[in-house]
C-alpha cells in the first residue's frame, strides 16, 4: 500500500509536495480504510481541480519514479521534466520519494536526480517498523568534489561471504560509472533470494512492479487471455452486464490476418506480419495489437499465425459488434473492469481521468464495486477525476478528497479537504462549485 509520496521540482510541481494516504479522525465509511500493521490506510482518494491544474502531473510524477526504477535514468527521458518557468529549477534536482507498506514491512524509499546531467544525486531506503528508530538500508550520497558515491548501511551480516559480496556491491556503485542505475535495482537483481538481509530490496522492487497506472490512453492488453479464463471471462460479462452496457457475451474468434487489419494500407500489413511473425517464434506464443478501434491477439500454432478478434453479443447470436461499434463509454469499461481483478491481489492502481466518456453513476458504481470487492483487502484506488457528483460524503470520506489548484506562479499546489473540516452533512460539491474550496477553473471577463 502506499503510505505517503512526495515530489519536488517535477513538471508543475515547484516545490516539496506531499500526498498522504493515512487516514484521518473521520469515523464514517470505516470500510473505506484499511488497518496494516496498526496504521490506518485509505483505500481509496479522489483527486479533482480545474484543467491545466496538476492532476496529470501528480500520476506522471508518480509514473516517472517508476519507470526509473523499474528501468535506470539512462532508458527514461528526462527531458523538460523540471519545473520549466523558472530557470532556476534547471539546475536543481528533482526529488522523488515513496513511504510504502509491503509484504508487511513499513518502507521509505527515493532518490534525487539531475535533470542537468541525467545522473542520480543522491538514494535512500529505510526500514520504519519500528516507530522509535529507523533502520538505514543505505543511504547513497554523491560525494561534493567528484562523481564518485559514499554508501552507509546498518545491515550486518552474520555471513562472511555474505559481507564481503555486499561490501563488492557497495564499492560497485559507489564508481561514477553507476550514476544513472539505482542502488535498489542494482541489488534487487544481483542479490541471493534466500539471503533475509536483502529482502528489504526485493520488497520494494517488487511494490513498484505490482503498481499500476492507467492514463486515457492506456489499453488492457490481455483480453483476449482474459476471455480463455471461463472464470475470468464469466466476471468481465457480469460485470459489463452490471454497468448497462447492453452486452450479454464476450467472445474471441479467429479472422483472417488480412481483414482484422483492413483498414491499413497494404504495405503497413505486410510489413507488420513481419514485424509479428520475428516477434513471436516460439509455439503458443502471442501478442496482442490494438490497430485504431479493435481487439486483436496474434499467436503463434505450430508456425502458424492464427488471428483473433473480440467481438460482443447485445442479443442477437447472429450478429455481433466488433470493439470499433462499441460507444467510448464501453470502451472505457473495458479498459476498466479487469482493474477489478488486479486490485483483488492487494495492488495500487492509480488512473488518470477516471471518469473520462462515464456516466456520472456508472463512476460512482465502479467505486462502490472496488470497495465492495475488497473489503478486507489491502488494495487501493487512486485516481483524477472531474466529476464532482463523486464528491459526495455519502459515497467518499473527506480525507480521500483532494484537490490541486494553480497558482500565479503556475506552481500546482495539493491539500486535502480535510483541512476545511467540512461535517459529513456538508453539500461538499456545491461549496466546491462555489469556489469555497479553490481548484476550480477562473474564467477571465
Amino acid at each position: 500500500m502506499l503510505i505517503r509520496f512526495s515530489v519536488e521540482n517535477f513538471l508543475s510541481f515547484k516545490d516539496t509536495t506531499e500526498f498522504s494516504m493515512v487516514a484521518g479522525k473521520v469515523t464514517r465509511h470505516s470500510g473505506h480504510v484499511a488497518l496494516c500493521n496498526n496504521k490506518r490506510l485509505l483505500k481509496g482518494a479522489f483527486i479533482f481541480g480545474a484543467n491545466a491544474s496538476g492532476k496529470t502531473n501528480l500520476i506522471r510524477s508518480i509514473s516517472f519514479a517508476r519507470h526509473i526504477v523499474l528501468h535506470g535514468i539512462g532508458n527514461t527521458n528526462i527531458e523538460k521534466k523540471y519545473f520549466r518557468i523558472d530557470e532556476k529549477c534547471k539546475d536543481r534536482p528533482g526529488v522523488f520519494q515513496f513511504d510504502i507498506l509491503s509484504e508487511g514491512h513499513f518502507y521509505s524509499y527515493g532518490f534525487a536526480i539531475s535533470y542537468a546531467s541525467a545522473s542520480l544525486e543522491e538514494e535512500w531506503l529505510y526500514r520504519l517498523d519500528d516507530p522509535d528508530k529507523e533502520f538505514c538500508v543505505f543511504l547513497r550520497s554523491k560525494n561534493e568534489n567528484s562523481d564518485a558515491f559514499t554508501l552507509h548501511s546498518d545491515i550486518s551480516f552474520d555471513d562472511d561471504r555474505q559481507k564481503s559480496r555486499f561490501n563488492v556491491y557497495a564499492d560497485d556503485i559507489s564508481s561514477p560509472k553507476m550514476k544513472q542505475t539505482l542502488f535498489l535495482s542494482d541489488i534487487a537483481m544481483r542479490s541471493p533470494e534466500d539471503s533475509l538481509e536483502y529482502q528489504p530490496f526485493r520488497d520494494v522492487i517488487k511494490w513498484f512492479k505490482h503498481l499500476v497506472i492507467v492514463f486515457p490512453s492506456s489499453k488492457y492488453g490481455a483480453i483476449t487471455q482474459l476471455l480463455d479464463n471461463n472464470n475470468e471471462k464469466t466476471r468481465m460479462e457480469n460485470l459489463l452486464n452490471y454497468f448497462d452496457t447492453g452486452i450479454t457475451a464476450v467472445s474471441k474468434k479467429e479472422v483472417e490476418f488480412d481483414k482484422a487489419f483492413s483498414m491499413l494500407p497494404d504495405e503497413v500489413v505486410d510489413s507488420l506480419k513481419t514485424d509479428i511473425t520475428n516477434n513471436i517464434k516460439g509455439n503458443g506464443k502471442s501478442v496482442f495489437v490494438q490497430p485504431e478501434d479493435s481487439l486483436i491477439e496474434i499467436k503463434n500454432v505450430n508456425g502458424e499465425l492464427l488471428t483473433y478478434e473480440v467481438f460482443s453479443n447485445h442479443g442477437n447470436d447472429t450478429d455481433l459488434f466488433e470493439y470499433r461499434d462499441e460507444s467510448d463509454g464501453t470502451k472505457r469499461l473495458f479498459d476498466l473492469i479487469p482493474l477489478f481483478q488486479i486490485l483483488l491481489s492487494n495492488s495500487v492502481v492509480l488512473v488518470d481521468e477516471f471518469d473520462r466518456s462515464l456516466h456520472t453513476k456508472a463512476a460512482q458504481e465502479f467505486i462502490n464495486h472496488f470497495y465492495s470487492l475488497t473489503e478486507g483487502r489491502p488494495s487501493q484506488l487512486i485516481v483524477t477525476t472531474h466529476d464532482s457528483n463523486i464528491m459526495d460524503l455519502d459515497y467518499v470520506r473527506q480525507d480521500e478528497i483532494w484537490f490541486v489548484e494553480r497558482q500565479k506562479d503556475h506552481s500546482s499546489r495539493l491539500y486535502s479537504l480535510n483541512k476545511f473540516k467540512a461535517r459529513f452533512d456538508k453539500k461538499v460539491e456545491k461549496d466546491y462549485l462555489l469556489g469555497r474550496y479553490g481548484a476550480i477553473p477562473i474564467f477571465q471577463q
